[in-house]
């Protein structure tokens, strides 16, 4: 009997092409879902496209934030620390891990990842806002009774988020205020309480939180809330009788 050889081929050109095309679909998709703030189904298009790609940055990375931003630390870690194994150690990796770190109440490695993305050469292309919250972060973890605040800070998060599913609005907007005067860069608080003053037609309110969210984390969704806080305000002053 003759063995044969059986050669892997690669899909016909056509075929790669189509699923290129399907790919950066699922990319796009999956990126508008997450700028909206649909987590799930972010995660969800990014899910379809690791399995073409599973070990591409833009599904490492991607998934890695998406399930930080809903909550699943280890997953978020296991997929930024493959990442960071393949490609190499960033300024932008060590600040999510840092992140990821900070938000799970490790201290020393928050400081360890902080204090390397500082350190870092790309470091000099932050952004002023961007240095600003590295080394904002970088002194807490550096201060333990701080560090103790900020944690004291997610848990009023954490319960604002409970009151408002329960429809206390009074008593979320309190909590995410306070989450944010425990700890200044806890842009989640800032955002939040901004949107319940936006839902109150306080736009210069809604403004001034978003604004010091968006100094925390230039992300999508705030930029899409500080538009809605100028246009609240735009149609406020043209409701506004004309002075003489």
């Amino acid at each position: 009997m003759t063995n044969r050889v059986i050669a892997r081929t690669l899909p016909p050109k056509g075929t790669q092409t189509i699923m290129k095309l399907l790919n950066n679909l699922a990319e796009r998709f999956g990126m508008n879902a997450y700028a909206l703030g649909n987590f799930a189904v972010a995660e969800k298009w990014f899910r379809r496209l690791e399995k073409t790609e599973d070990d591409s940055i833009r599904v490492l990375r991607n998934l890695g934030v998406i399930l930080l931003a809903k909550g699943d630390l280890e997953g978020a870690e296991r997929y930024l620390l493959r990442e960071e194994k393949l490609y190499g150690a960033t300024c932008k990796r060590h600040r999510i891990l840092a992140d990821l770190a900070y938000t799970a109440g490790i201290r020393e490695k928050a400081l360890k990842r902080y204090t390397a993305a500082l350190g870092d050469g790309e470091a000099a292309q932050l952004s002023d806002s961007e240095n600003l919250f590295l080394k904002t972060r970088l002194d807490i973890c550096k201060d333990a009774s701080r560090f103790e605040l900020s944690r004291a800070g997610a848990k009023r998060f954490t319960e604002g988020e409970a009151e408002r599913t329960l429809g206390k609005e009074e008593e979320a907007l309190a909590a995410f205020l306070e989450a944010a005067q425990c700890d200044p860069t806890n842009w989640p608080a800032l955002n939040n309480a901004g949107v319940i003053y936006l839902a109150r037609k306080d736009g210069a309110a809604a403004l001034r939180l978003f604004e010091k969210a968006l100094e925390c984390a230039r992300i999508p969704m705030i930029e899409r809330n500080i538009e809605l806080a100028k246009e609240s305000l735009g149609k406020n002053m043209a409701k506004s009788p004309s002075s003489n």
